[in-house]
């Protein structure tokens, strides 16, 4: 039965986006990946495919800090909320590269669906998957 997350979980689930939309906005690879699972795995916007916290890690820093991510920023909404089990939330998160896009109304240049699990009480990013969307 899918229900919707506890407010105290949800807010944990929105302070880890935040955490990784500032990271990504401030080229802090550590921060975005903050909480990452060791066994996390990372499809992103350009399609590849990336298996565990260290390698989303070298990634990351590749890319935020010389590459091809170093100039953008994000803004990021999570939409589409749900918990299918009391120690999993699925969730959609829509991303522009700024909050004025979002706020005049420009539909999303990214989603992403996450999966978050909790472990030891705290929860993580197990799967998220970037998709660019097409103009």
């Amino acid at each position: 039965m899918t229900t919707i997350p506890d407010p105290h979980d949800l807010e944990q689930i929105r302070a880890i986006v935040r955490d990784v939309q500032d990271g990504f906005n401030t080229n802090d690879a550590s921060l975005m990946n903050a909480h990452l699972a060791d066994d996390a795995i990372v499809v992103n916007a350009r399609g590849a495919v990336l298996s565990g916290r260290a390698a989303i890690q070298k990634v990351s820093e590749d890319a935020l800090a010389a590459g091809y991510l170093n100039e953008s920023t994000a803004y990021y909404e999570l939409s589409d909320v749900a918990a299918p089990s009391p120690d999993v939330i699925v969730a959609r998160k829509n991303a522009w590269s700024t909050k004025q896009d979002a706020d005049d109304g420009n539909p999303p240049e990214m989603n992403a669906l996450y999966i978050f699990v909790k472990r030891d009480g705290r929860w993580l990013i197990w799967r998220r998957q970037n998709t660019i969307v097409s103009s």
